[in-house]
């Protein structure tokens, strides 16, 4: 209602917030992903994307960019180093490492979600003794 106090934008059951199952994103999961790729070596962009698949991304459909935007803020964080390559076949491709700031983030992103797991598994445990 025009100048009343009813049910507008926002107010009501739920406060105007939607529903939503929570889950990490794609860019909030993705970096982790790049990090233990890139704990295992050295890679450069396109072999990173390629690897992507062992973590369940589609990478028929992921969108490259993606990758390389990920990349270059990980890097602006401390996370990735990078440096052209001397490859000589083709054209200079970026080759990407992890870094010590890297590898602390890559830690503590570790011990978060093995501590996720184990909620999940109490809570798994406790509905199921409902059953």
């Amino acid at each position: 209602m025009p100048g009343g106090r009813g049910k507008g934008r926002g107010q009501g059951r739920g406060g105007g917030r939607q529903r939503r199952r929570h889950r990490r994103g794609v860019r909030g999961f993705l970096q982790p992903c790049l990090l233990v790729l890139l704990h295992r070596g050295e890679a450069h962009g396109y072999s990173l994307l390629s690897g992507l698949g062992e973590f369940g991304f589609d990478c028929e459909r992921l969108d490259s960019s993606l990758i390389y935007r990920a990349l270059r803020d990980m890097e602006a964080s401390g996370l990735v180093t990078s440096e052209w390559g001397d490859d000589s076949r083709g054209p200079q491709r970026r080759v990407y490492s992890i870094a010590p700031g890297g590898e602390l983030s890559l830690t503590e992103w570790m011990t978060d979600l093995r501590r996720t797991r184990k909620e999940i598994d109490s809570l798994e445990a406790a509905f199921q003794k409902v059953e």
